[in-house]
């Protein structure tokens, strides 16, 4: 309850708005994905395998524009998943060759 307010989780939210929230969320577990993968990678002092972690992201990505679409309307943004994943993989690399000692 906020305000003294009672929030009804019923109450509709707008595609384009479910949409990125979805898309936010994935991010987030995909980021989580690939640094657990570096994880356990370096605890194996192997080479991290991030194949769960992609096919999970891109196909949720599909999945949460072609949601929108069947609503009737589009994602705020659309078909930019491989950015948005090449974004991800940069970031979540680096830091784990910074954590690793490299590149400092």
């Amino acid at each position: 309850m906020r305000g003294g307010r009672a929030h009804s989780t019923a109450q509709a939210v707008d595609p384009s708005i479910k949409c990125e929230t979805d898309k936010l969320r994935l991010i987030a577990k995909y980021t989580a994905c690939r640094l657990n993968a570096e994880a356990d990678a370096a605890r194996a002092f192997g080479t991290p395998d991030f194949s769960k972690c992609e096919s999970s992201f891109l196909a949720g990505w599909t999945k949460a524009e072609e949601r929108a679409r069947a609503k009737g309307v589009a994602c705020w943004t659309e078909g930019d998943a491989e950015v948005v994943k090449g974004s991800v993989d940069a970031h979540t690399g680096s830091l784990a060759e910074n954590l690793g000692g490299g590149d400092k």
